[in-house]
């Protein structure tokens, strides 16, 4: 598969989930439709285009790629009841100060 998330089959492309962008994908046509499968989970489905040069493409496969990255995810161990508070010796920094001087 190609880095966009699309496959081309009968010269028309069709959309796959972007995690699995430059990976191998299995294409299976059976009537009118079209399956992409990757180690032997189906991971899309596709009615075959009716001329050449369509693109088919499922909005849903490409979510992944728009929503932002954050690291802003709650942190659990914080949130309960049982989170233990412990105090942190204050240290005098001051014989630092002469050194870097």
């Amino acid at each position: 598969m190609q880095k966009d998330c699309l496959i081309s089959f009968a010269g028309s492309q069709y959309s796959v989930p972007s995690e699995y962008a430059g990976k191998d994908v299995a294409v299976v046509a059976l009537d009118n439709l079209l399956t992409a499968c990757h180690e032997g989970k189906q991971i899309a489905s596709h009615r075959i285009a009716y001329s050449k040069k369509d693109m088919v493409v499922n909005p849903i496969h490409y979510q992944r790629l728009t929503v932002k990255q954050s690291f802003d995810v709650e942190n659990t161990l914080l949130t309960g009841d049982d989170t233990i508070d412990k105090p942190v010796a204050v240290h005098d920094l001051s014989v630092y100060d002469e050194v870097a001087l």
